[in-house]
């Protein structure tokens, strides 16, 4: 637990501690131990200075700004099984020694000419860009996994030469050459049916596999860990190699061999588990499993007893040397929060519990214990997933994994026959799916948690140990009330009259949300990403659950460009949307959708909404037809313009509407096409904030844009500097500086 606090200390400051102060801690920490007799103080000192020079390395490692965005020439080698994504591939590719860039970029290669192959070398011309990800509440960390996976850079192929792949090559990474085969093979066998991804994720862990819609209905139904290769797999892997290598000593010892049974089974176990988190990519589940495994079986060579939780312990820092920042992993706190809820709750019990509840009651454990992760990592928890894990579990451990490691090996000696194999385990998965897919669809599948101040997270952690401890049973049924009352938990909505106003982080494009009292209205939903992602999913659903807010009153698409509409079907399917309005088709696929109109007003809690544009007359460019919307906050005024440019700036300020504002959207993310000095004078903001992506390709907003604003008065805030930006909008007060998510929660690993 100390070393594991001491990798914590470091991972949860706001930057990397300095030299000085990291001996400071080391000695303070040897002093401790040595004149106060507290070994623990050196498993705190040796997880801060493992975790402070892991970081400071990779950091220290990453792209130099100067070779941003530019055309370079690279070879090297691929690092990585190169995964599917839409339109391409993306791979891992470590670059020749002294290249002068990172030991690691994570590249994507659009509309490739071939498919690369595990350890080949290449020769590429790529354009790179240091680590960088959305800065919103409620988001995901894409920083801190690039840190953790030591991505140094991140960009796309423009050219590609092949290098070869020679003996060498693959005698350096067999594994890894033997996890590309594997996955060639079962691409060439199954195709594109729905269950190939789930076999690939199953046999060799490749996760990317997985179409997001499966994943989606993975993570609604709490099944997710299902896909990736965990300690049950493992675990019942090595059990059943351990069975047969028994029976095999066995038999051998009837005709004269020595050895006892109970070692050839310890042997063959680890053996089996060592090789198949290898070829599952040594993730931080299987690594735990697999160091468990191999504590276990040396304690039982040595004929020595080991408790349960002192594997446990040894477990996590074996995990901790190996990497030291796992802990970063969300598999991490999955794997051994899953395992610790298990022993939790089984302890203090006196006699043996029969297998059903025995079942039962780990499902339970495993259920309750990881809502604080669950809750930290995803921030929502699966309703259905205690009934849904009760079948998906037995069938997926006993049935489907050792049939598809069976057909695997077979293909892997004869395609044929494994081909023939592997197709009724596919029929298998895709009959059982619905098991899955139907309960992931309930709309109250999963429960949303609100961001938790430390109270709150106090509450659902002591909520969820208490529920699962050896207590009597009002103690118990504390414990489940306090965890239900964190999870249950809302922040206090503005005051009526007043509103909360955000504009979210999500790079080239725009996504902003209004709160009132009872009401929400998303103005653009971002973009939709190459990758196949988008902003909805990836941000706007994010936010609206960290905030508390579970239900869209007004989804509004500005106009029909994907940079603004292209995440509205994600926030439609995930969270429920009332009415629409646009100015254009992007949300006719959603349901009746109103047309924004120059003079429509409503009240929403006291403050009111009115649209200025477009007007009667039907301008040329869709940019031109954005839908604009004033928010009158009592005294303060709110202006979203969406993309408008020239023509319709002209026609607002011609209007007799007064445009003067205290918060506006910078049209057309600061292009030169837009904020015409006559509309920043007629406008004159104190707050112009721009929604443009960071090293965007059209170089928004333009240098002369960002000026005029400032010229007229206004502070220029660009989201892709500084991440999501939350005005409180209250008609009793002045406006207070926003706040900007990015500098308001700074980490070692975030680049300012």
């Amino acid at each position: 637990m100390a070393w594991l606090l001491g990798a914590c200390a470091v991972l949860c400051s706001a930057a990397l501690p300095r030299p000085s102060t990291v001996a400071c801690v080391v000695a303070a920490c040897a002093v401790l131990a040595l004149v106060q007799r507290r070994p623990a103080a050196l498993g705190f000192a040796l997880g801060f200075s493992l975790a402070w020079s892991q970081c400071d390395a990779r950091l220290a490692s990453r792209l130099e700004p100067a070779f941003e965005g530019r055309n370079l020439s690279v070879a090297g080698t691929v690092a990585s099984v190169p995964q599917a994504v839409p339109g391409g591939v993306r791979f891992a590719f470590v670059p020749e020694p002294h290249s002068g860039l990172p030991p690691r970029l994570e590249l994507a290669w659009y509309e490739p000419e071939w498919r690369p192959q595990a350890a080949e070398r290449l020769r590429l011309e790529v354009r790179l860009r240091r680590p960088r990800g959305f800065a919103n509440p409620g988001g995901a960390d894409y920083e801190a996994r690039m840190l953790r996976e030591a991505v140094g850079a991140t960009g796309y192929v423009r050219s590609a030469t092949r290098l070869g792949r020679d003996w060498r090559d693959i005698a350096r990474s067999p594994v890894l050459v033997a996890r590309d085969e594997i996955a060639g093979r079962l691409r060439t066998s199954l195709g594109e049916r729905p269950a190939a991804g789930i076999v690939a994720g199953l046999s060799v862990g490749l996760q990317d596999a997985l179409s997001p819609a499966q994943w989606r209905e993975l993570a609604r139904s709490g099944t997710s860990h299902l896909m990736a290769i965990s300690g049950m797999h493992i675990g019942m892997f090595a059990l059943l190699a351990g069975w047969i290598a028994a029976r095999v000593q066995r038999w051998r010892q009837r005709h004269g061999a020595l050895g006892t049974a109970r070692d050839a089974a310890v042997m063959a176990g680890s053996a089996a588990a060592l090789a198949y988190g290898a070829l599952a990519g040594w993730s931080v589940p299987t690594q735990r499993t697999v160091v468990m495994i191999a504590i276990v079986a040396l304690a039982l060579r040595g004929r020595r007893r080991i408790g349960a939780v002192d594997a446990l312990a040894l477990g996590a820092i074996a995990v901790l040397l190996l990497e030291p920042l796992a802990p970063l992993a969300v598999g991490f706190w999955l794997s051994f929060g899953a395992v610790a809820a298990i022993l939790l709750v089984s302890s203090g019990q006196l006699g043996r519990v029969g297998l059903v509840r025995g079942y039962g009651q780990a499902q339970w454990a495993v259920s309750a214990g990881l809502v604080p992760v669950l809750v930290g990592s995803f921030g929502s928890v699966s309703l259905v997933s205690i009934g849904v894990n009760l079948l998906a579990i037995p069938l997926y451990t006993l049935v489907v994994v050792p049939a598809v490691l069976l057909g695997t090996a077979v293909l892997m000696l004869e395609p044929r026959w494994g081909g023939m194999l592997l197709e009724p385990v596919a029929a298998l998965i895709e009959a059982t799916w619905p098991l899955i897919a139907i309960p992931a669809g309930w709309s109250w599948a999963t429960w949303g948690v609100a961001g938790l101040d430390p109270f709150g997270w106090a509450a659902l952690v002591l909520g969820a140990a208490a529920a699962l401890a050896p207590l009597p049973l009002p103690g118990r049924l504390g414990g489940f009330a306090l965890l239900l009352a964190a999870c249950l938990w809302r922040p206090s909505p503005p005051e009526h009259g007043a509103a909360r106003f955000a504009m979210l982080d999500v790079g080239q494009g725009l996504a902003a949300v209004v709160a009132t009292r009872r009401h929400v209205l998303v103005y653009d939903a971002g973009p939709v990403f190459r990758s196949g992602g988008d902003a909805g999913a990836m941000a706007v659903e994010p936010y609206l659950r960290y905030r508390g807010l579970r239900r869209v009153d007004l989804l509004v698409a500005s106009h029909d460009d994907l940079d603004h509409a292209g995440g509205a079907a994600s926030v439609a399917a995930l969270v429920p949307v009332v009415a629409r309005a646009g100015s254009g088709t992007a949300l006719d696929a959603l349901g009746q959708v109103r047309r924004c109109r120059r003079g429509t007003r409503w009240e929403w809690d006291g403050v009111h909404f009115e649209w200025l544009h477009p007007g009667a007359r039907t301008l040329e460019r869709d940019n031109d037809r954005s839908c604009v919307l004033k928010v009158t906050v009592g005294r303060h005024v709110l202006l979203l313009t969406g993309d408008v440019e020239r023509a319709a700036e002209l026609e607002l300020t011609s209007s007799r509407e007064s445009l003067r504002a205290d918060v506006l959207l910078v049209p057309h993310h600061g292009s030169r096409t837009s904020s015409t000095p006559a509309f920043v004078d007629a406008t004159r903001p104190r707050w112009a904030l721009v929604p443009s992506g960071h090293r965007n390709r059209w170089g928004f907003p333009k240098p002369d844009v960002v000026a005029r604003w400032r010229d007229a008065g206004a502070e220029v805030l660009v989201g892709s500097a500084t991440g999501a930006i939350e005005f409180e909008l209250d008609p009793r007060r002045p406006i207070e500086p926003p706040r900007l998510w990015r500098s308001s929660r700074p980490r070692p690993w975030r680049d300012p």
